[in-house]
């Protein structure tokens, strides 16, 4: 009776293991869900007439908590996987319902991470541009205003040096 109660205490905690995998795997679309959500937000950002940068540098750091979020996941579910592996692949049979929502899930983690990197990556030109034209734009301004200030500066130069000689002849 004591080796089968320990089999379904053995039993209870290889399906608790496979439940966090799966719990692990769902937690991970919900993050790269809300990564898609802040990209998107970021693509709106980039392609309008107004964009802030302050607006923009918030969703980075919110998108950097969502990575880190993502990366703790990940290690979790190979710590706990790693526990896993052999009883899985020996009985596959038996936990066939588990496996094919493991697959499931993580079919569905790998479409949206490529989707994800893919909006990244049309994002990523797109954001290159607008920074490269707001840095002419600041050095044009720059420039201006220095040409404005040398025009100004030589103007009353000028009128000194005039009125300098002007001055002298009289």
């Amino acid at each position: 009776m004591q080796k089968e109660h320990g089999m379904d205490l053995n039993n209870n905690y290889k399906r608790t293991y496979i439940q966090l995998l799966i719990d692990s795997l769902e937690e991970k679309q919900n993050v790269l869900d809300k990564l898609m959500k802040i990209t998107r937000q970021q693509q709106d950002m980039i392609d309008s007439d107004s964009f802030n940068e302050d607006d923009f540098m918030q969703t980075i750091s919110l998108k950097e908590e969502h990575i880190n979020k993502l990366s703790e996941l990940d290690k979790g579910f190979e710590m706990v996987y790693d526990r896993i592996r052999d009883e899985l692949n020996d009985n596959h049979k038996k936990y066939a319902p588990e496996i094919m929502s493991l697959k499931e899930l993580v079919t569905r983690v790998t479409e949206q991470s490529v989707k994800l990197q893919a909006l990244e990556q049309s994002n990523k030109p797109k954001l290159e541009a607008l920074l490269s034209r707001k840095r002419k734009h600041i050095k044009n301004a720059r420039l201006s205003n220095e040409t404005v200030a040398n025009y100004y500066k030589n103007m009353s130069g000028a009128k000194e040096s005039r009125s300098y000689f002007y001055d002298k002849k009289n």
